[in-house]
């Protein structure tokens, strides 16, 4: 009963171990090789064993069938000692050396041979079976020569273990030192006893002992660390070869603006120091482009990359980059066709900025890998209410791309056939970001090309149609470059020459300026007594950074000067950031006199119309009398809730940035209608996004919460934008986890808003 206990449990371990090993993939060795045929022999020891013990229980032991089985175990056990002796000299003689393989095929030969002529003997050799109803076992010559096989294969393992003694503490050398234990031990319950039979269970043991000790990395995980390795390297190049390229792309703008102007400080020609001059400018235009890329891929891939819609004429656009490129171009002979559609409006709303910068960087690829032929610059349109679709085709006869390297083509710092272009510029940014701005604004970008004919790229864009007076409106405002009599700003800058550049811009708008080269400066003159109508404040400064030195002044109850963030922290997203700690506004070095000039519209304009106010007023003081204040406060206590409701007071009690919108949008009246066309246009969009979300769809639902977004910022609903702009960005990574999980906050604020905007409008 024992026995079959026993016999059960290792067949079912030594099974165990069979499907494990061999659905595991295994580095291929001999060891390996090897075991697999060890694992077998122990597995079919006791296929034969379990049946062999049934057998006895159940027919005459002297029957034909019994004998064949006893006869099979007995030549199992003599294979499976075969094949670890294999083992055992694979592992003493693996060595490098030629000796030790011949002595290994030698050894296995005559092994074999050994085997051959011993399961001959066995199968001729008598034996006698004994058996009870407790005990069975055989014994006679077969079971003696079976004995002495294993005792010669003991002493063969002896001898190579004396021979790799310095090896010994190699785990490899285990499972030779257990079987000799094993087979010691079992000879001695052998002698005592020699019905228990534990054969099969040492070859599970040492099988077991033989897994744990083999060298079997997993290959599955070796192979994705290789994977991941050859990335890494792909990696590690290609940031090498972007520093490489940066550092050409780099110097060879920089070396034109330190050359040119060593030119213009030691030369006394004037028209030789205007033309040269005019090569700095571009060559600084140049290398901003170079960083601004650098900073926009960084942008893109920290999810900071905002879309800012303004109004703008779209063919004034096209026929300003039209001019740009047609430079370019040179002394080339490639013809520059363009071709825009007629019914494409006057007016639309989107990221202008963005849009340009997509077409400029294709074109100018276009313009880079085309030598001869032509440029096609088309732009079509399909108009819907007050949605149109932008078709923009840039189509070139220059080398084209080929098939397989397609895919490729988007890919950061990467330059296609970059052996044939050495004498192009370009840091391989240029399409990465083409294609993350065309994706960012919903957009699509597709690319046809024929190797060695040319190459067509296509943009699909959707923006918003409005009327012709709102970007007459904007034009205004962007053109204002109006002087500012009278005016003092103070510049903050720990660096002298960034000074200086303000200085100069600020002197030719007739401003005075005055500088603090620190914060603590900054801070002493204020407290002199100092007055200024804007302060701009660099923000990295030692010993006292810009945001310091505001809070600083903040402290200080008396101090109402507006201080504007000056700084190279281009990264997007961060206006909003200085704006909430506290600065008025925000502009970024090199500094955009576009920028600035609406900067100073806006602080400095509103301060001298309150100065014409105040100077009014000082030169007709009216005297206000007791009946006056009277009649004044019998007005306000008139004054009801409805009315009130009426009043841009309520909104901004409400959250509503209104002064922001107005500015924006021109005139109360504009904003007014703006709510109206925003409620109106509500009651389809937001049907439109409960649907969508129902159904997750993402890409549909990312453009009307993108539309959301944009119609807020116009209204000033601030959270209402901050919460669409989320959800866009959400939606457009897929990411239907995040949009349903902050799905009821949208919707809340939205009907918060429209409640609002209800109750104002209503009293109006």
């Amino acid at each position: 009963m024992w026995n079959m206990i026993y016999l059960v449990t290792g067949a079912i371990f030594i099974a165990l171990l069979v499907i494990i090993f061999f659905s595991k993939e295994v580095i291929s060795s001999k060891e390996n090789k090897v075991f697999k045929l060890i694992l077998l022999s122990n597995l079919f020891g006791y296929i034969t064993e379990i049946p062999l013990q049934i057998l006895v229980r159940t027919i005459n032991i002297n029957s034909v069938m019994i004998d064949a089985f006893c006869r099979f175990y007995l030549v199992l056990i003599t294979i499976f000692y075969f094949l670890f002796t294999m083992y055992v000299l694979i592992i003493c003689l693996n060595k490098s050396k030629q000796t030790y393989n011949k002595l290994i095929k030698i050894g296995t030969i005559c092994t074999l041979i050994v085997e051959i002529v011993i399961t001959i003997l066995l199968f001729a050799a008598p034996f006698s079976k004994y058996y009870d109803s407790s005990k069975m076992y055989i014994e006679g010559p077969a079971v003696d020569l079976l004995k002495l096989y294993i005792t010669i294969q003991i002493g063969l393992y002896i001898i190579l273990l004396l021979i790799n003694f310095k090896k010994l503490k190699d785990k490899k050398y285990l499972p030779i030192f257990f079987i000799i234990i094993c087979l010691v031990f079992m000879t001695i319950l052998n002698t005592i006893d020699p019905s228990i039979l534990i054969t099969n269970m040492i070859g599970t043991f040492i099988c077991y002992t033989m897994f744990f000790t083999l060298e079997n990395p997993d290959l599955k995980m070796m192979r994705e660390l290789e994977l991941a390795k050859n990335q890494a390297e792909k990696a590690n190049r290609a940031k090498s070869d972007f520093l490489s390229s940066m550092s050409h792309e780099i110097r060879t703008p920089l070396n034109a603006i330190v050359g040119l102007s060593e030119v213009i400080n030691s030369s006394d020609d004037l028209k030789e120091i205007h033309e040269d001059s005019k090569d700095v400018v571009n060559a600084s235009h140049t290398l901003l482009d170079i960083v601004n890329g650098i900073l926009d891929i960084s942008r893109i891939e920290a999810d900071k990359m905002e879309v800012v819609d303004v109004n703008y004429n779209p063919i004034k656009e096209f026929e300003e980059l039209t001019k740009l490129i047609e430079t370019r171009i040179g002394e080339k002979d490639v013809e520059l066709r363009t071709n825009f559609a007629e019914d494409i409006p006057n007016c639309l709303v989107g990221d202008r900025g963005k849009v340009k910068q997509i077409i400029t960087n294709l074109l100018s690829n276009a313009v880079k890998y085309t030598e001869k032929g032509y440029i096609d610059f088309d732009v079509k349109c399909i108009n819907n209410n007050n949605n149109c679709k932008l078709t923009i085709s840039i189509k070139d006869t220059g080398r084209g791309i080929k098939k397989d390297q397609i895919d490729k083509l988007f890919t950061k710092f990467n330059r296609l056939e970059e052996d044939m272009n050495t004498t192009i510029e370009g840091t391989g940014l240029g399409l990465a970001i083409t294609k993350s701005l065309v994706e960012l604004m919903g957009g699509k970008i597709v690319v046809d090309s024929t190797y060695g004919e040319g190459s067509k790229f296509t943009v699909f864009l959707e923006q918003k149609i409005v009327s012709d007076e709102e970007i007459i409106e904007d034009e205004k405002k962007n053109t204002n470059t109006e002087k500012y009599d009278n005016s003092k700003v103070l510049v903050v800058d720990d660096n002298k020459l960034n000074i200086k550049v303000a200085s100069k811009i600020f002197k030719e708008l007739n401003i005075e300026v005055d500088e603090a080269n620190s914060g603590f400066e900054c801070i002493d003159k204020i407290e002199n007594g100092n007055k200024y109508d804007i302060i701009f404040m660099d923000i990295m400064m030692p010993k006292m950074s810009g945001v310091e030195t505001l809070k600083k002044l903040k402290n200080n109850k008396d101090f109402s000067i507006p201080v504007v963030a000056l700084t190279a922290d281009a990264m997007e997203g961060k206006s909003n950031k200085y704006i909430e700690v506290g600065f008025d506004d925000y502009i970024t070095k090199p500094i955009n006199r576009d920028k600035l000039n609406q900067i100073l519209n806006k602080l400095l304009r509103n301060d001298n119309q309150k100065t014409k106010d105040e100077n009014i007023i000082d030169d007709k003081v009216i005297p206000v009398t007791d009946e006056d204040i009277q009649r004044l406060e019998e007005i306000e206590e008139k004054q009801s809730s409805e009315t009130k409701k009426g009043n841009i007071e309520f909104l901004k009690e409400k959250d509503i940035d209104v002064d922001a919108s107005i500015e924006l949008l021109g005139d109360i009246e504009m904003f007014n209608q703006t709510l109206k066309d925003f409620i109106e246009e509500s009651k389809d969009r937001i049907p439109r996004i409960i649907k969508n979300k129902m159904s997750e769809n993402m890409s549909d639902y990312a453009i009307d919460v993108h539309a959301m977004k944009s119609d807020s910022k116009y209204l000033g609903f601030k959270k209402l934008a901050e919460l669409s702009y989320d959800h866009e960005m959400k939606s457009k990574a897929n990411d239907y986890e995040y949009v349903a999980l902050h799905f009821e906050e949208l919707i809340d604020e939205y009907n918060r808003i429209r409640d609002v905007i209800n109750s104002y409008l209503q009293f109006k």
